[in-house]
């Protein structure tokens, strides 16, 4: 059975608990999943700085975390570190907003982001572009809570969720809203029948493109120049000092 590393780039174990659940019960024994939740950074991701701290973290926690792995998951739609761990791991690293925004842009019409915290807008702004999907894009709607707040708003935060993505439908032409983040996995089942276009769930999008990558021969194990460093935790620093790709390692 292949094994999927999910990181929680956020410190909120609660969250990691949930995505693991929504995980097992997508896969439904067809792929083991393992988690890890960040060491330090912030309890739930909603700028630069924490995106910037959680890029650190996230190599951290695969560092920690005990391989081998066939695949890798940054399970925040900011995908901190996916582009770092990308480059020292010989299997497929996904990221949740790469890869739920790709599958948005790979069906016909435009779509819109829905997600939580106004500091997100140029942030995701910055990666539709960096990605190439600017002309898919019809829009990016924010939130006023942030995501983690919302996963505890019930019928309140359904509602507001609601309004939101039929604004996106009738102002702004979206063919299908794209609900990103973690703390929002889950509601685009729950608030379906109430919009006016397909809602789209970031981190069911990112798993089922984790399953496809998985149906895919594991590359063979690569071998890299070790890294001299000072004032890392001890298991990054031994790991990148080691010269092999810590995706593979194992106790």
């Amino acid at each position: 059975m292949p094994r999927l590393l999910l990181i929680n780039p956020n410190t909120d174990t609660d969250m990691t608990r949930r995505m693991v659940t929504y995980a097992n019960a997508l896969f439904d024994g067809a792929v083991a999943v393992e988690a890890v939740t960040a060491r330090f950074g912030a309890r739930y991701i909603t700028d630069r700085v924490s995106v910037t701290i959680a890029g650190h973290a996230v190599l951290d926690a695969l560092a920690c975390a005990r391989g081998p792995f066939d695949g890798v998951l940054v399970a925040c739609f900011g995908d901190p570190g996916r582009e770092a761990l990308a480059s020292i791991c010989p299997v497929p690293v996904v990221g949740m907003a790469q890869a739920s925004l790709m599958r948005a842009a790979r069906l016909p019409g435009r779509f819109s982001i829905v997600t939580g915290g106004q500091e997100w807008k140029p942030m995701l702004a910055e990666l539709v572009q960096a990605l190439g999907l600017g002309a898919h894009l019809a829009s990016i709607r924010i939130l006023p809570a942030a995501g983690n707040v919302l996963a505890k708003g019930g019928a309140a935060a359904c509602r507001q969720i609601i309004r939101t993505c039929n604004d996106a439908v009738q102002h702004d032409g979206a063919a299908r809203v794209l609900l990103g983040g973690a703390g929002l996995a889950g509601f685009a089942a729950r608030i379906a029948p109430d919009v006016a276009a397909p809602v789209m769930c970031s981190l069911r999008e990112s798993l089922q493109e984790v399953r496809n990558l998985l149906s895919h021969p594991a590359p063979s194990l690569r071998h890299r120049a070790p890294m001299e460093t000072v004032g890392l935790s001890p298991e990054l620093q031994r790991y990148l000092a080691s010269g092999t790709d810590i995706c593979a390692y194992q106790d």
